[in-house]
């Protein structure tokens, strides 16, 4: 018999690389509250969780930085949110603000030896660390570089989460295989379901704890729960039914956190695997 867990809603060589002492640099201003929840998180290291899209605009973005900012609200160790840079800008977006470089940017300097100055990340609602920018077309960052930065992120936050795009993209791969947990987006659609199947029939099971999000989507047909859990059994990943998430209002993210909190408090529980 598969796994049956689904959680339903409504639908030491150059100095540079001793990062992690610069993203200890205190007054990060990270609110902590008292109330339970499974995606506070009060020391480091705690996991990088990649978010990767089984197509695109599966909402893999928005869901990161939902995830980060939950986190970022409830806990006491800093959380930082980042992406790979890339051509759509799509994280920045998201959080409203732009941090001083991407990872790829800082990945290039540190694989030239090229000393890193000024801030690393910009601060977001609930003191999330953003490490993300506008649209970028030119750099990739180098591979070892961004694993290693990652690594020492990790070291330095209570949680970290990568949003690695549709992995597309050489950076976007090598964030995923530095991620501790994997979450799969897909749009909860008859055609989500079936492109979701192509892309991970490419891929075989990790061995790291994986977690299928599928996202609502009001404009189009749904897909049945049996397949979506099938797609899960899978990868022996439990399923999480996240509702239909609109854009994040200027105001900021509460309205959205309020809506997606069930499902988002599921995703932290995996992150406990």
């Amino acid at each position: 018999m598969g796994l049956r867990r689904t959680i339903e809603m409504t639908f030491d060589a150059h100095p540079a690389w001793r990062l992690w002492l610069r993203w200890l640099r205190p007054g990060s201003g990270v609110s902590g509250g008292e109330r339970f929840s499974v995606l506070s998180f009060r020391e480091a290291p705690g996991p990088l969780l990649a978010v990767a899209g089984l197509s695109g605009g599966a909402g893999a973005s928005v869901l990161a930085y939902l995830i980060a900012v939950t986190a970022a609200r409830e806990s006491s160790a800093p959380v930082l949110v980042t992406d790979t840079g890339g051509p759509t800008g799509g994280l920045a977006s998201h959080a409203g603000i732009s941090s001083p470089r991407t990872l790829a940017d800082i990945a290039q300097q540190l694989a030239a030896c090229e000393p890193l100055t000024g801030g690393l990340w910009a601060e977001g609602e609930h003191g999330l660390r953003v490490l993300a920018s506008a649209p970028q077309f030119t750099v990739d960052g180098d591979r070892d570089a961004i694993l290693r930065i990652l690594a020492d992120a990790r070291q330095a936050h209570g949680l970290t989460v990568a949003d690695v795009g549709t992995l597309a993209r050489a950076a976007e791969r090598t964030a995923l295989t530095a991620a501790t947990h994997v979450a799969w987006v897909l749009p909860a659609s008859e055609d989500g379901l079936a492109r979701a199947h192509r892309v991970l029939e490419r891929i075989a099971p990790l061995s790291r704890p994986e977690i299928l999000i599928a996202r609502a989507d009001p404009t189009v047909r749904d897909a049945p729960v049996t397949g979506l859990a099938d797609l899960a059994d899978s990868r022996r990943a439990p399923l999480v039914l996240m509702p239909a998430l609109g854009r994040i209002s200027h105001e900021g993210s509460d309205a959205l956190l309020e809506r997606a909190q069930v499902a988002l408090q599921a995703i932290g529980g995996a992150l406990r695997r």
